[in-house]
């Protein structure tokens, strides 16, 4: 099954002030934090540490840290991403599994690479 539709999310297009935005319909917390990433570079290297990590090789991604510009914190564990609060010391709940967490990145990564593209002037 489609990542998206099992987990009911809706990547859109937003027009503001002349400009187009891509975002989420803001139902699934795991979205949230990866539409914050707006670099191709990045996303692909948090995809490069997820396979290290679902091949059991931990020891090849450092802290496995994975925050966010916007101040998101979180952790590429054996356990999955864990993710923490903005003191960095709890464990917010769920963690979620690496695969979804990989594949919801690629469905991302996919979206920022289709036009319009993000920034883009809307005629």
């Amino acid at each position: 099954m489609d990542i998206l539709k099992k987990r009911g999310i809706k990547l859109v297009n937003k027009e503001v002030a002349g400009c187009n935005y891509k975002c989420s319909n803001g139902v699934d917390a795991d979205i949230g934090f990866i539409v914050e990433y707006r670099h191709i570079d990045i996303i692909n290297e948090i995809i490069d540490d997820i396979d290290k990590a679902l091949a059991g090789n931990f020891d090849q991604i450092g802290n496995g840290f994975i925050g966010t510009d916007a101040g998101g914190i979180a952790f590429i564990t054996p356990n999955g991403i864990e993710f923490y609060d903005e003191d960095g010391k709890n464990i917010l709940p769920p963690v979620c599994p690496l695969d979804e967490f990989k594949d919801l990145l690629i469905v991302w990564r996919d979206f920022l690479n289709r036009p319009p593209y993000n920034g883009q002037k809307v005629n």
